[in-house]
């Protein structure tokens, strides 16, 4: 006989108590990881990603439609380039009135992502996060600073502010195609795909373009 059974009673209650505890802070720690899977948790990734308000709609998480359409942008690009003008004239069709040149380098900074418009969910299909989200797109290109390297007036034909306009907005579009050409619309894809990794706790995550 146990010279100490009320003892071995008390250790032995203790070792289950225990035993439950660890398992029930395992399984909470289980459901913490797979939130993001429960059509709650696809909700607030949803949210938290894009940055809008969002709702639960036949079992997919959504943003709510607006009446303006915000914006995500996931990457940026600084970029610089040389362009020049040049424009000889004449007068009364004959008479030459000078060439005047015109070299500009600006520098800008391009910005890409989405243009969050209804349509754009999250949902689990065959246990793999599916989020649906439109074409990642450039959507800014600003103008950080821009130097005149050479300006050269015609005797009767000088540089104008409307040629200056014209350059900067060549050199605008001319960014435009860099940084697509670059790569920054692909960065921006996979950006989305790894925040929405990260947040789910997922392996892959299936990105798909919404019905037009």
């Amino acid at each position: 006989m146990t010279p100490h059974p009320e003892l071995w009673k008390t250790v032995r209650w203790v070792a289950v108590l225990l035993t439950l505890g660890i398992l029930v802070w395992m399984g909470l720690r289980t459901f913490e990881r797979g939130v993001g899977g429960t059509v709650t948790g696809l909700e607030r990734v949803l949210g938290a990603i894009t940055g809008s308000e969002t709702r639960i709609v036949e079992g997919r998480a959504e943003i709510r439609e607006t009446s303006e359409i915000s914006e995500l942008a996931l990457a940026e690009m600084s970029l610089s380039a040389t362009r020049s003008f040049e424009n000889e004239a004449f007068v009364l069709r004959y008479f030459p009135a000078g060439t005047k040149r015109l070299i500009v380098r600006g520098h800008y900074k391009v910005k890409a992502g989405y243009k969050l418009k209804p349509g754009v969910s999250l949902s689990m299909k065959d246990g793999k996060p599916v989020a649906r989200f439109p074409e990642p797109e450039i959507l800014s290109v600003e103008l950080i600073d821009y130097q005149p390297l050479s300006e050269k007036d015609g005797w009767a034909n000088d540089i104008t502010a409307e040629d200056r306009a014209q350059l900067l907005r060549e050199l605008r579009n001319q960014m435009r195609m860099e940084a697509q050409n670059n790569g920054l619309l692909d960065m921006v894809e996979a950006t989305l795909r790894t925040r929405l990794r990260d947040l789910l706790g997922a392996d892959e995550v299936v990105i798909e373009r919404p019905e037009k």
